[in-house]
C-alpha cells in the first residue's frame, strides 16, 4: 500500500508501507530523464559497494525508482522538535562530508538539490541557498560551496541567506566555533576536495576534544533534494 509523502520539482514521492521503502515517480513524460540520471547514478554507486552515508537503493519502479525510507525527514525539521547537542551536529557534519567525498570519487557531482553524472547537466535548479555564485554548477568547487551551506543549516537549523551571497558576503560564524570557520572555507573555496572538508571537520573535533554522540540518529545523502534524511 502506497501513500503520497512530498513532491518536488521533478517528482513525486510515495511509501510503500508493505517494504518500507519510498518510490520516486516523475510527475509527467518531459521529467523521466532527471529520475533515469538519478537511477543511473544510485546504479553506479551500487556497483562499486554502496556508501552508508547514502540512501540504498533497491532498483527500479516502472519509470520511477525505489529508495530506502528515512523516517526522520530532513535535518530543519528534526532539529526544530528535538533538543540537539554539537557532538550530534558534529557527528552528522562528518556524515555527510564523507558521503559527498565518496560521490565525487564515483564522477558524481551533486550540488545538494541538483546531480550531474560524467560532466551532465544538473538534473534540476539549484537551490538558491546552496548555489555557488557564478555559472559553474557542474564543479567540485560547487558542491563544497553547497556543502559549506548543508553544514551551516545543520549547526543552525536553519539555510544561508543567499541574498548575502549575492553581495559576495557570508553569514556569521564564528558563534560558531571551529566548525565555523570550515563553513566559511567551503563558501570561500579554500578546500580543494570533500576529504580536505573533512579532515578539517576531524581536526575540529581533535582541537575541541568532542566525544562522540550517544544519540544513534544518522544522516543519509540523497542524490537529488536539499534536505538530508535523517535514520532513527
Amino acid at each position: 500500500m502506497t501513500s503520497f509523502l512530498s513532491s518536488g520539482i521533478t517528482s513525486m514521492v510515495y511509501l510503500d508501507s508493505s517494504s518500507d521503502t519510498v518510490i520516486k515517480y516523475p510527475h509527467q513524460e518531459e521529467e523521466e530523464p532527471a529520475i533515469e540520471v538519478e537511477r543511473r547514478i544510485y546504479e553506479r554507486f551500487q556497483q562499486h559497494g554502496g556508501h552508508e552515508g547514502l540512501l540504498r537503493y533497491h532498483g527500479t519502479f516502472g519509470p520511477g525508482i525505489r529508495l530506502e525510507y528515512a523516517s526522520n525527514n530532513g535535518p530543519r525539521q528534526y532539529i526544530e522538535t528535538h533538543e540537539i547537542d554539537t557532538k550530534q551536529c558534529i557527528q552528522w557534519a562528518q556524515q555527510v562530508t564523507r558521503a559527498l567525498a565518496f560521490v565525487h570519487s564515483m564522477n558524481v557531482l551533486l550540488d545538494f538539490s541538483a546531480s550531474s553524472l560524467d560532466g551532465s547537466n544538473p538534473c534540476v535548479v539549484v537551490t538558491a541557498s546552496h548555489k555557488c555564485p557564478g555559472d559553474d554548477l557542474k564543479s567540485t568547487q560547487a558542491d563544497l560551496f553547497a556543502l559549506g551551506s548543508t553544514l551551516y543549516e545543520i549547526l543552525t537549523g536553519k539555510p544561508p541567506y543567499y541574498g548575502l551571497f549575492k553581495q559576495s558576503k557570508f553569514p556569521e560564524t564564528k558563534s560558531l566555533g571551529p566548525i565555523g570557520d570550515v563553513i566559511t572555507g567551503c563558501w570561500q573555496g579554500r578546500f580543494g576536495s570533500a576529504n580536505d572538508v573533512l579532515e578539517a571537520i576531524n581536526s575540529c573535533v581533535r582541537t575541541c576534544s568532542i566525544a562522540p554522540s550517544t544519540l544513534e540518529t544518522t544522516m543519509a545523502v540523497s542524490v537529488l533534494g536539499l534536505a538530508q534524511p535523517l535514520r532513527g
